[in-house]
């Protein structure tokens, strides 16, 4: 049985990373992963290496999973050897380029994958691919490589020329579906997709011909391309993805409502009921982009403003628009009583001490966030949040245990503390045994037990201060988040209507910012009266990819405004994206 010291150590931080900064973890259709035999789990790639830590953290049985991992990690010293220890193989982008160390040996660093990864298969292992071949964000599934495919048929040969007998491979495709990847506190949910069986497509391989083992790969990969869309959420456009979550949000007013096992379904419902064609569709799907650009440039959300100022329907010859937007009394209230709940609640009350301890992980996570990610990009602001926010929380949890020991080791002092002698210490030892622990810490009981001591103290301390934190946070970030709205409305109705953003400069702030795109990403224009998918070599062109790549040229964000100058539009938005809705559903059921 292997120790696995390393995995299981970077496993650990994967299980923290994720019940840490996400509120919530979904796992769906866990069943498909077998207990035992070889599997290649082919998932989707949008988030860096928070993909990676969602995998290792939610696969079922816990299975050691090695991961096909860029040959450039394994140039640094440190996470090379990390890679090494913890299972993963290297892959060679592009190694017929110039940059690559190895021009010339293109076949034989392919022959040195496979051959890796089939003896990883052959030991019954967890091979982990994901085969969009690199991290990005866009409205659907843009490309589907067939490297998981090549694995799989290069295990199949190895096997039948080996004659050596086994338990049959099985690709698992998974979807790692995120409410909001970047975000802290969000949620996010793993879906385990239905198994291939690779025994009935090696069934088909001819030794003797080429073409018979491409044909094969390229069903396989086919079939994962399919169960990977069905497992996520795809639109043909930025538009009509934007209009859908905006139609969501806007339908269950609290998204966290929503169950996250159904989130998807429930999700590409929106779109689908938004694809029909036609100008009134078009105009509808403006509105929601509208409202959706203005809740993020005003920096809120809607089920905060739905929270504080729930949306009443009126008639649209309603003739007070002005009661469109709260008055400026209900919005002094509402600041006053959300200031309250947010600073004297009890939840916050007992949050308080531990959120101070956490203050250099926030700090931390923030700063690297904005500085190591270019604007609009969004797969690695978690991981940056989430590594440099981690680092932060250790940095304080050591200072706060050194600080507790120094003081408990001066409390028990034999020479400055003579309480020791008295009552109180024969209760603390009787009851906690503190006194005992401190001797440990003052290594008043040799140096071995000082380190058990330390070391024991060190995993309580953690331990308890992580629980601590991770019951509370969701709650006070949720009401911070609503303190912040009702301060953003309360300053932007306080000013005269003149103060407000001029409409004809509201353009620029009614359609979000596009995410920037991923130069690995292979598009290729298909012609109209073909398939809207068809598999080109190594990639899957659709035509949302055609699309998303005209609409990527367009939009142009404005320059920053303080956000009291979009509130009245804010609230004007929302009361046409409910209409909007109500047009687009026409008697639909969702949800």
């Amino acid at each position: 049985m292997e120790l696995m010291v390393v995995y299981r150590f970077l496993r650990k931080i994967s299980d923290w990373t994720m019940s840490g900064f996400y509120s919530e973890v979904c796992i769906t259709g866990g069943e498909h992963v077998p207990r035992d035999g070889p599997v290649i789990i082919a998932a989707t790639h949008h988030n860096e290496i928070v993909d990676i830590a969602a995998l290792s953290a939610t696969i079922s049985y816990r299975r050691r999973v090695c991961y096909w991992a860029k040959s450039s990690l394994f140039k640094n010293p440190i996470s090379g050897a990390l890679l090494t220890s913890s299972g993963s193989i290297p892959v060679y982008r592009n190694p017929n380029s110039s940059s690559s160390p190895f021009p010339s040996n293109s076949n034989s660093l392919q022959a040195d994958l496979f051959r890796h990864t089939s003896a990883a298969l052959a030991a019954g292992k967890v091979i982990g691919v994901f085969p969009e071949g690199t991290s990005y964000t866009e409205p659907g599934i843009v490309q589907v490589k067939d490297g998981a495919a090549w694995a799989a048929v290069e295990y199949a040969k190895a096997m039948n020329l080996s004659g050596k007998e086994g338990k049959e491979l099985v690709i698992v495709p998974a979807a790692i579906v995120y409410t909001d990847k970047s975000k802290y506190q969000s949620r996010v949910c793993v879906r385990y997709g239905k198994p291939i069986a690779v025994g009935k497509y090696a069934a088909r391989l001819d030794p003797e011909s080429a073409e018979s083992t491409r044909f094969v790969v390229k069903e396989i990969t086919a079939a994962i391309d399919s169960q990977l869309k069905h497992l996520t959420v795809n639109a043909p456009d930025w538009k009509t993805l934007r209009a859908a979550c905006a139609a969501r949000m806007v339908f269950w007013r609290n998204e966290d409502h929503i169950p996250l096992d159904r989130f998807v379904d429930i999700s590409q419902k929106f779109v689908d009921a938004l694809l029909p064609r036609s100008d009134e569709m078009e105009t509808r799907k403006a509105i929601l982009n509208r409202y959706l650009a203005l809740l993020h440039f005003a920096g809120t959300s809607h089920s905060a403003l739905e929270v504080l100022y729930p949306f009443v329907d009126y008639n649209e010859d309603f003739p007070m628009r002005a009661l469109l937007w709260p008055s400026r009394i209900r919005t002094g209230v509402t600041l006053l009583f959300q200031l309250c709940t947010t600073m004297f609640h009890p939840r916050a009350l007992l949050f308080f001490p531990v959120f101070v301890v956490h203050v250099p992980g926030y700090i931390t996570g923030w700063f690297a966030a904005r500085m190591l990610t270019i604007p609009n990009e969004e797969e690695a602001k978690a991981q940056f949040k989430a590594i440099f926010g981690g680092l932060g929380f250790a940095l304080s949890y050591g200072l706060l245990m050194r600080a507790c020991v120094k003081l408990a080791v001066k409390f028990t002092d034999p020479v400055l503390s003579p309480i020791r002698k008295g009552g109180v210490a024969v209760f603390i030892n009787k009851i906690v045994r503190l006194s005992a622990l401190c001797d440990c810490l003052a290594g008043r009981q040799g140096l071995l037990n000082r380190a058990l001591g330390t070391l024991a103290t060190a995993v309580g301390m953690t331990w308890s201060l992580w629980k601590w934190h991770n019951a509370l946070v969701y709650v006070n970030y949720r009401q911070w988040k609503r303190f912040l709205t009702a301060f953003r409305v309360f300053t932007g109705l306080l000013l005269p209507p003149s103060f407000d953003l001029p409409a004809d400069q509201l353009l620029a702030y009614s359609t979000l910012p596009l995410p920037v795109e991923n130069p690995y990403i292979k598009r290729h224009v298909v012609d109209p009266p073909r398939s809207s998918s068809a598999l080109v070599g190594e990639v899957t062109v659709t035509q949302s990819s055609v699309r998303n790549a005209d609409n990527a040229r367009s939009g142009a964000q404005g320059p920053l405004i303080p956000t009291r100058r979009l509130i009245r539009h804010l609230f004007s938005a929302r009361s046409e994206a409910c209409r909007a809705l109500k047009e687009s559903l026409d008697g639909q059921t969702l949800g």
